[in-house]
């Protein structure tokens, strides 16, 4: 069996004051709760400016989107913004069936999703 080590791979980089995290891999139920970890721990370090470069993300199940929710929902509590970038297809297709693709404000590219938070 494949740990979530394997399955998701997490980066982030900072362009300013905006926090661009780069997940690659699947997000689903085995490793939805590392990426929370990780964008919880950006966020308690100060994080207020968020985009999720969704480009590497395979697969994304409802644990996973509940994460991208979750932590939505935090930084609009603390007054920060929060932004999607660059989703595949079935990933946009899902966003959209939702309606979170408005919420989360999915952007096609990372420069745009920057720009706007």
């Amino acid at each position: 069996m494949v740990g979530a080590e394997e399955r998701l791979r997490l980066r982030h980089r900072v362009e300013g004051e905006v926090t661009v995290v780069s997940p690659g891999g699947e997000v689903d139920v085995f490793t939805a709760p590392a990426l929370r970890d990780f964008l919880l721990e950006l966020l308690e370090g100060g994080m207020r400016r968020l985009v999720v470069d969704l480009s590497g993300v395979s697969f994304l199940d409802s644990t996973g989107l509940a994460v991208l929710v979750g932590i939505w929902q935090r930084l609009r509590y603390h007054e920060g913004s929060f932004a999607l970038a660059e989703a595949n297809t079935s990933i946009t297709q899902v966003l959209r069936t939702t309606g979170l693709d408005q919420a989360l404000r999915l952007h096609g590219t990372v420069g745009e999703a920057v720009a706007a938070v």
